[in-house]
């Protein structure tokens, strides 16, 4: 599929499914995100377990760099041999190498009959167990996380129901495809094995497309529920085993300095992507609110830094983690984007000041 880069994400999914095709990267914004806004961004979402992020989409691009030039990389082909792919370096640079002009995405098979089952997790490192098992046996399309906390929220806000009688600290939401005719009864055996092994108390699965929507407003909805708290978010990742005792270490961090604060936890547990958010206590006026968050982010980065991770898991640097980056990246990389950056774009037009300065 060729398209200009102002196309909204949700109309390219809407086009493919009209064909009986699917494009599979997914996430809340998909009505009002656009898809050169993804590519620069390398933008990823719910299903990125099963489809890999945008990146592992674009077949092709076309992109004026800082002084004028048209450059078509490429050209829509699934091999090509001939050196550097400088598609690569454009898909995630945030615009500072050059202006997206065209894409050329890949489109696939839509997924079969995809049922979701929410679990209730005893503990987050229960969860990689769970996924473990899971994964072993069928076609995950998701594996999400997210707290009770988070859900408690959402439910008041949007009036939903909780989905089952007890509670849990955490949730993990599965998605899968029923490739086979014995799958859901599969995915069955796999929900009592996890009773059994004391690693989940409780769940549930859809039995129609509308039960499954419903369970996935339960983490979809959280963005759009905890907003009006004047939230503080970071989007964050660690290797995927290492995602318990991170949220660990940041909960008993966070709880010891700025007990006043209230933490809500969801993510992308299956591909090691989480995202903390901080609500504003209600007395605290916003400007103490973001100078003391920027603080409690130092200390997760140089957490994270212990952890190998990452400052920005899929939503980019730009200017308010770019003082940050270091954490990530090494004097080295940092120096050589600073170099590319030079050659793309010499006259530092594009996108200043954003990722790296010159």
């Amino acid at each position: 599929m060729t398209c200009e880069p102002g196309v909204i994400t949700e109309q390219l999914q809407q086009f493919a499914d009209e064909q009986g095709l699917f494009y599979p990267v997914d996430f809340a914004s998909s009505g009002s995100s656009q898809l050169g806004g993804n590519v620069a961004t390398n933008a990823g979402g719910i299903k990125v377990i099963r489809y890999g992020l945008t990146r592992s989409w674009v077949v092709g691009m076309k992109v004026i760099t800082g002084e004028g030039k048209l450059l078509e990389l490429n050209k829509g082909l699934t091999k090509n041999a001939t050196g550097y792919d400088f598609r690569h370096l454009f898909i995630g640079s945030e615009g500072t190498l050059g202006v997206i002009v065209e894409l050329t995405l890949a489109l696939c098979s839509k997924p079969k009959d995809p049922t979701v089952l929410l679990l209730g997790l005893d503990s987050m490192s229960a969860s990689m167990s769970v996924l473990q098992v899971f994964q072993d046996r069928l076609t995950l399309t998701a594996f999400e996380f997210f707290s009770d906390k988070a859900m408690t929220h959402v439910i008041a806000e949007k009036g939903l129901k909780r989905p089952f009688s007890g509670s849990s600290d955490f949730y993990a939401l599965i998605e899968f495809e029923q490739v086979a005719a014995q799958d859901l009864e599969t995915a069955l055996e796999l929900f009592e094995h996890c009773l059994e092994q004391g690693w989940i108390s409780d769940g549930t699965i859809s039995q129609s497309t509308t039960q499954a929507q419903h369970l996935w407003r339960l983490r979809e909805d959280i963005s759009e529920t905890i907003s009006r708290f004047s939230t503080y978010k970071n989007d964050i990742s660690v290797k995927i085993s290492q995602v318990p005792a991170f949220l660990s270490q940041v909960d008993k961090l966070v709880a010891a300095a700025y007990p006043d604060f209230e933490i809500i936890w969801f993510g992308h547990i299956g591909d090691g992507n989480v995202h903390l958010n901080i609500l504003k206590p209600e007395h605290w006026s916003i400007a103490e609110f973001h100078q003391t968050c920027s603080q409690v982010s130092e200390r997760v980065f140089e957490l994270l830094q212990q952890f190998g991770g990452s400052v920005s898991a899929e939503h980019g640097v730009g200017l308010i983690k770019k003082p940050f980056l270091h954490y990530a990246r090494s004097a080295e990389e940092i120096a050589y984007m600073k170099s590319l950056k030079r050659i793309f774009d010499p006259n530092n037009v594009l996108n200043p000041g954003k990722l790296i300065d010159c």
